[in-house]
């Protein structure tokens, strides 16, 4: 039954994964819609625990096999420190949205860490900023319909 569960919850990863790379790259604006991004703050956040840690490993090996051009396991260290960090900072501090979108900068920082090394700063402070307010503002509405509906 856990590797039933382990399985399901890194095929739904890597497909939400799926997704969020096709709508991106469907997107021509200055800025990305991240659903794996607020799927992975959404865990650090509200669902934290220690068994999604393989299924949030498997889903970054699958995604840096297939999509990715960095050493292998670049970004499943990088899933990994995003949810670390949101939980982190989401236990140490109260609940509340600038907590949330000091998480999400934070976590985004991490999240775009290869694009922010190879690329300059001219390039991803811009898309950077507006990927943050857009991708924040869906997280707030996605909470605030899971707070009422369950």
């Amino acid at each position: 039954m856990k590797f039933l569960r382990l399985t399901s919850i890194t095929f739904t990863l890597f497909l939400i994964c799926l997704i969020e790379i096709y709508l991106n790259t469907f997107i021509s604006l200055n800025f990305g819609v991240y659903i794996f991004f607020i799927t992975l703050v959404f865990l650090g956040v509200d669902f934290f625990s220690q068994n999604n840690a393989i299924s949030i490993f498997l889903a970054g090996f699958l995604y840096d096999c297939f999509f990715s051009t960095y050493y292998l396991g670049l970004y499943s260290a990088l899933f990994i420190l995003v949810i670390i960090v949101a939980n982190y900072l989401v236990s140490q501090y109260s609940k509340s949205n600038l907590i949330y979108f000091v998480i999400f900068s934070v976590c985004l920082l991490i999240y775009k860490l290869p694009i922010i090394l190879e690329f300059g700063i001219s390039y991803w402070s811009l898309s950077y900023l507006l990927s943050l307010v857009l991708n924040f503002i869906i997280y707030l509405s996605i909470k605030r319909i899971i707070r009422n509906n369950v």
